[in-house]
């Protein structure tokens, strides 16, 4: 039989090894993690912009990438670039709803419903399955406005304290028949609410996995 002393210095392993284990399970990724990784990537957003000779085709470029890492929380840059099409007439999305430029940064975060669950990979595939997933708008502004004025002269819009919308296009859709031409990549679409009423909606076709 152990001794009293053999058997505490067992028992006083079994619970380091516990400790252990719960800290490597900790170490993973839980579902904020996961939610802000499969929002990531490099997009583009189809747009048919008029000028004074011709019709072009182009694309809209965003971008969502991890946020800062000294945030208080944790959050995705999204990055609107100017289009810089100042020559076109205007521009639209391809179904006749005129395009704006849109210019700037938002941080969005995600609040999960099961911050302490231990099947975070499964809690996220049930997430999912509703088709879409609601982000927090933690802070940033846009400025918002038609492609051919100067892009410092857009009113800027405050879009902290609302809400963005990132939905796996429908096959089926509208909006997947008019990423058709962009090949087989993942299709999302992005709407964007603020505060102040203002509302943007965007089709978008992932070219870089981030």
């Amino acid at each position: 039989m152990p001794t009293p002393g053999a058997l505490a210095r067992a028992l006083r392993i079994a619970a380091a090894l516990l400790a252990a284990a719960g800290l490597l399970a900790a170490s993973g990724p839980d579902l904020v993690d996961l939610v802000l990784a499969w929002s990531r990537g490099g997009f583009r957003s189809p747009l048919v912009c008029s000028f004074a000779d011709q019709t072009r085709q182009g694309l809209r470029r965003l971008l969502i990438a991890p946020g800062p890492p000294q945030s208080e929380r944790r959050v995705n840059r999204l990055t609107f670039f100017d289009l810089d099409a100042q020559a076109a007439q205007h521009c639209s999305n391809g179904l006749g709803a005129d395009e704006p430029n849109i210019v700037g940064t938002l941080m969005l975060g995600y609040t999960s419903k099961r911050p302490h669950s231990d099947t975070p990979q499964r809690d996220f595939d049930q997430e999912l399955r509703g088709g879409h997933i609601d982000f927090e708008i933690v802070a940033g502004g846009l400025r918002v406005g038609p492609v051919a004025a100067p892009t410092q002269s857009l009113p800027e819009h405050d879009f902290t304290g609302g809400t963005a919308r990132i939905a796996v296009i429908d096959p089926g859709s509208d909006e997947a028949r008019l990423l058709l031409e962009l090949g087989p990549r993942r299709r999302l679409q992005l709407t964007l609410e603020a505060r102040d009423g203002t509302r943007l909606m965007l089709p978008l076709v992932e070219f870089e996995h981030r």
